[in-house]
């Protein structure tokens, strides 16, 4: 979301840094300064920036094969806490000496702090959930080149083609339906029909405050132009009247509830639904070829800034290797990015699926979606 279903869930219990130089009145400036007058920032207690244990690779290691991660580790998040805190607390628990300070909130809020912080932010990992925002990371120059075996390890189309951001667990935009009253074959296999069909009047819905609904509103502009792109916005508010919602997980339990009948989204709400209830009427079709169909990742950006790299990096290994791959696919039902993992959900694979091919670097000009969505009355 943000992936966020619940504004209240926006931190998590443990306390993030940021909200801790908060709380206490010290600025970055002078925690910085301070660690400076003591001899440097906190121990780092890896040496080198490789692999501590085995390197990941794109068949999967286990975190068995992996080094010790000691220390704590600072991260801003930008997912909701039940889609990645449990194999947070996982790793954690798997580390007696380990640690992490985490703090939840909105994708562009998260964004807003780095840029403004530049190097002096407290954090040392960015985990988002869509590579727009880890886009306009690297733009700026706030992110750090990943470790050779991590960029070996991904497959090209799920990270930064210059190395400093990778992805962690994969998407696809899907058309939701209640089957109690639509046959996904008889469905549209076009985004803009969905805009343009009357048969979908007063019975869609989609989710504009998300990240991944804003990197594909950039994916339209690219592939069709602005002025289509801004036709379907303006389509779906005044002849559609689309139900806005909040969150990805309300929005697809409207469907299956049948509140809904249509809803633009995220293919592992219903894989969710479906993984807990078999028989719910809810299911997912895909359009063809279009920004519709668009695949993102949630992914991680290890800071320029961070006071510890290695552990960063070695953390980052550990989100790739199997049991964080697996956690992403059976808790999820999301994509893995290593090739050693399977997708096993109740939903199409990505071969199934063939989703539109798009360099996902060009995802981070956000803010001019935010612009055109507000002027076309969807936000």
């Amino acid at each position: 979301m943000p992936e966020h279903d619940d504004s209240a869930s926006r931190m998590s219990s443990t306390i993030g840094r940021r909200r801790f130089l908060a709380t206490t009145g010290v600025s970055v400036a002078g925690i910085a300064g301070l660690a400076g007058c003591l001899g440097g920032a906190r121990d780092d207690p890896f040496e080198e920036y490789g692999p501590q244990g085995s390197p990941v690779e794109a068949s999967a290691v286990s975190w068995d094969d992996l080094g010790d991660l000691e220390g704590e580790l600072v991260i801003y998040s930008a997912r909701t806490p039940d889609q990645v805190d449990p194999l947070f607390e996982q790793i954690e628990d798997e580390y007696e000496n380990f640690e992490i300070s985490i703090d939840h909130d909105d994708e562009g809020d998260q964004l807003a702090s780095l840029l403004e912080e530049g190097e002096n932010s407290p954090a040392d990992l960015f985990y988002t959930q869509s590579s727009g925002e880890l886009a306009q990371v690297k733009e700026n120059d706030l992110a750090r080149d990943l470790p050779d075996d991590v960029v070996d390890a991904v497959e090209d189309n799920y990270r930064d083609s210059d190395g400093q951001w990778t992805g962690a667990s994969g998407r696809v935009r899907a058309v939701q339906y209640n089957t109690d009253h639509f046959d996904g074959d008889e469905l549209p296999d076009d985004i803009f029909a969905y805009a343009e069909d009357e048969q979908f009047r007063d019975v869609i819905s989609t989710r504009p405050n998300s990240g991944t609904f804003r990197s594909f509103i950039v994916a339209m502009i690219e592939e069709e132009g602005e002025q289509r792109t801004r036709e379907w916005v303006r389509m779906m508010v005044d002849d559609q009247n689309a139900t806005l919602y909040n969150g990805g997980t309300e929005q697809a339990e409207a469907v299956a509830d049948g509140e809904q009948e249509i809803a633009l989204g995220n293919q592992y709400y219903a894989g969710r639904i479906l993984e807990n209830d078999p028989d719910a009427p809810i299911d997912v079709t895909f359009t063809r070829n279009d920004p519709g169909c668009l695949f993102n990742v949630s992914g991680i950006a290890i800071l320029e800034g961070a006071q510890t790299p290695n552990l960063a990096a070695e953390f980052t290994r550990h989100i790739l290797a199997r049991e964080g791959q697996e956690f992403f696919v059976e808790v999820n039902g999301e994509y893995p990015v290593l090739d050693g993992v399977e997708y096993v959900g109740d939903l199409p694979t990505l071969e199934e699926i063939d989703p539109l091919e798009f360099d996902l670097n060009k995802l981070g000009d956000t803010q001019h979606v935010n612009d055109l969505l507000r002027e076309e009355g969807m936000l």
